[in-house]
């Protein structure tokens, strides 16, 4: 009807659902966020280690770096736990 009003819903809570669904996708892209960004940075400090610091720790480079490509953030999780400690005290010379 081309002359008629349209009625507007004005019931408090109606968007809720809509509400909530939008703060989890926000969520979830924050969350994916930081991990992207845990993962690069995890990358970027294995990349950048000098060669003499990981034959000193016992590791080694090239299958870490792998480790993180590969496995992605599960991977960072475990160079953060693994070979980060014992590359940080070679770089304190203990």
């Amino acid at each position: 009807y081309p002359g008629a009003s349209r009625r507007v819903d004005r019931r408090p809570g109606r968007y809720k659902g809509l509400m909530a669904i939008g703060l989890f996708v926000l969520l979830i892209v924050g969350f994916g966020l930081a991990g992207f960004a845990f993962w690069v940075w995890s990358l970027v400090d294995a990349i950048q280690r000098p060669d003499a610091d990981w034959e000193q720790a016992g590791q080694s480079k090239l299958v870490w770096i792998l480790v993180l490509v590969f496995v992605g953030i599960i991977g960072s999780f475990i160079y953060l736990l693994v070979a980060r400690p014992s590359l940080e005290e070679v770089k304190r010379g203990f």
